[in-house]
C-alpha cells in the first residue's frame, strides 16, 4: 500500500485549437491513467473519435475563445439558432459567456458546445483569450475518493476523475498496490504513517483492533490495508475492477480534474476555503485554500 499527500496543479490551456484538442485529451486520459498514450500528435485524433462516437462529456474540458460582432437578432426574435449571427447564438447557450465590448462579442465557451450544436465552424472565430473575455481555468486534484464526492457536488463544473471501475491496481501499472491518500487527521497524528506490508503485521493490527488497544493510526492503517488484501484477493480469484472495487476504502487515492469559470471558482472557494455556509472538510480546505491563494497570485482572482 502507497500512501500519497493531497495536491493540486493549474493546467494552464495552451493556445489554439491544439492548445484546445491536448487539454482534452490530458483530462480525458486521467480517467482511464492513459497519459502514456499521449504523443505528439494524438491529441486531435484523441478528440474526433470522442466526437464521432458522441462521447462528449471530455469536450467540456476545452475551453474555446473566439472574438465575433456583436450585432445580432433581437433577443425576442424566433426561428432556430442555427440561423442566428455567432454572439447571439452563444448568448443563448447557457454553457457560454458572452462580454460584449466596443462592437465586438468576447466569447467563451467549451468544444462540447460547438461539438453538439453543429457549430465546429466557428472555430474559425477563435481569438485570445484576451482581457474581455471570461476566463475557465482547469485544475487537478489528487485526493481522496471522499473529497472528490465533495468537489463533484459543484455541477456547473466540468469533471473528469480517475475510474475505480476500469483502473485495476493489482497490475504493474499501479505496482500491484493500491494507494491511499492523507486525511488531514492521520496527517497531524503522525508525520509519515507507514504501512505493515507483511501478514504477520497484519495479523497483529487485527488483534490489536478487536482487542480495543489499536490506536487512531493503527485502526486506519489497519482498515486500508485490510481493504487492499481482500481487492487484491478478489482481482486473484478472477473479479473485474468494477466488482472488486467495492472493498476500496474512501482514503483511495483519485485524480480529478475540474474545469470551471472563474465566476464558479468563486464559488467553490466559498465553499471550501471561506466556509460561507459551514465549516469546510479540511481534507477540502488542504486544497481549496491554497489553491485560492494561487488564483490570486496568478491574477485570476
Amino acid at each position: 500500500m502507497k500512501i500519497q499527500k493531497p495536491s493540486f496543479e493549474i493546467w494552464l490551456q495552451q493556445p489554439g485549437l491544439d492548445g484546445i484538442y491536448r487539454q482534452i485529451e490530458r483530462a480525458g486520459r486521467v480517467c482511464y491513467k492513459s497519459e502514456d498514450h499521449c504523443t505528439a500528435d494524438s491529441a486531435r485524433p484523441f478528440v474526433e473519435r470522442m466526437v464521432k462516437s458522441d462521447h462528449t462529456a471530455m469536450l467540456e474540458h476545452g475551453t474555446v475563445y473566439l472574438a465575433c460582432p456583436s450585432a445580432g437578432r433581437p433577443a425576442g426574435a424566433a426561428g432556430p439558432a442555427a440561423d442566428l449571427p455567432p454572439a447571439e447564438r452563444y448568448r443563448r447557450n447557457k454553457f457560454s459567456w458572452v462580454n460584449d465590448v466596443a462592437g465586438t462579442a468576447y466569447v467563451t465557451t467549451n468544444l462540447r458546445v460547438l461539438a453538439e450544436n453543429g457549430w465546429m465552424a466557428d472555430l474559425d472565430l477563435l481569438a485570445g483569450p484576451t482581457p474581455h473575455h471570461e476566463r475557465r481555468v482547469t485544475v487537478h486534484f489528487t485526493t481522496q475518493i471522499s473529497t472528490t464526492r465533495e468537489f463533484n457536488r459543484h455541477r456547473a463544473n466540468s469533471m473528469a476523475e480517475q475510474s475505480t471501475r476500469y483502473c485495476n491496481y493489482a497490475k504493474d501499472k499501479f505496482g500491484n498496490e493500491i494507494t491511499v491518500n492523507l486525511p488531514t487527521w492521520v496527517a497531524d497524528v503522525a508525520a509519515a504513517p507507514e504501512p505493515a506490508a507483511d501478514a504477520g503485521t497484519l495479523a497483529t493490527l487485527f488483534g490489536r483492533v478487536m482487542d480495543g488497544t489499536a490506536t487512531d493510526l493503527e485502526n486506519w492503517q489497519f482498515a486500508n490495508l485490510a481493504a487492499e488484501r481482500a481487492y487484491m484477493n478478489l482481482m486473484a480469484a478472477g473479479r473485474k475492477p468494477q466488482e472488486a472495487r467495492a472493498v476500496l476504502p474512501l482514503d483511495t487515492n483519485t485524480e480529478l480534474v475540474h474545469t470551471a469559470f472563474v465566476a464558479d471558482w468563486r464559488h467553490f472557494f466559498d465553499l471550501r476555503a471561506l466556509g460561507t455556509t459551514g465549516a469546510p472538510h479540511p481534507d477540502a480546505k488542504v486544497l481549496a485554500q491554497p489553491l485560492m491563494e494561487e488564483f490570486v497570485r496568478l491574477g485570476l482572482l
